[in-house]
């Protein structure tokens, strides 16, 4: 009698089990909720305005004497970075303390939010999507000033594989018009060999 109460019991938790296990990543769902990413690699939130790129950025001026905490809820304002704002095939934005990369002839989106872990690796922390991936897939980018001016981005997945990059991209301030996708592309094809 009591393994058939067993039984019931389990009955009446299946539905709640199976409502909270298709919430998160590898189970179904995309595991892309707010905070998800940073949670996975185990960082914190942080201002972008304090990243060694932030002079790139329009972060809110202040004068201060001595040394300041950035505010954490403090971003930038939007800025746009492509490779050619007449014919773009990569467009990266950065708004508040968020950033989305479209590398739009590879179909390949990225999106996520600056934060730094307890080891001190600073970086976007977020997920990004392909037309042949069926869901989300867990990934930071890192971005550097470039040699010669702009910025350099590597996208990576959670196993430090390049995903994309490096994309040495620089400011506009005018309207970016997107790449029809000719079938000439400029970027550096993944696993590809040049001699």
């Amino acid at each position: 009698m009591t393994s058939a109460r067993r039984r019931r019991g389990w009955f009446w938790l299946l539905p709640l089990l199976l409502a909270v296990g298709g919430c998160g990543p590898g189970v179904g769902g995309t595991g892309t909720g707010e905070g998800f990413a940073l949670e996975y690699f185990g960082a914190r939130r942080a201002s972008v305005c304090s990243a060694s790129f932030a002079g790139e950025l329009k972060c809110p001026s202040r004068i201060v004497i001595g040394p300041t905490k950035v505010d954490e809820s403090e971003g930038s304002e939007l800025v746009t970075w492509t490779d050619d704002p007449a014919v773009a095939q990569v467009i990266v934005r950065i708004s508040d303390s968020d950033v989305d990369l479209e590398v739009l002839c590879e179909d390949l989106r990225f999106t996520g939010t600056w934060g730094e872990t307890n080891e001190g690796v600073r970086r976007f922390f977020g997920h990004y999507t392909t037309r042949e991936l069926a869901a989300a897939v867990p990934a930071t980018l890192t971005v550097q000033s470039a040699e010669g001016g702009g910025l350099s981005y590597v996208l990576k997945d959670a196993a430090e594989r390049t995903v994309a990059g490096p994309l040495v991209l620089q400011r506009t301030e005018q309207e970016v018009i997107r790449s029809s996708c000719s079938s000439v592309s400029n970027l550096p094809l993944r696993g590809a060999r040049y001699r």
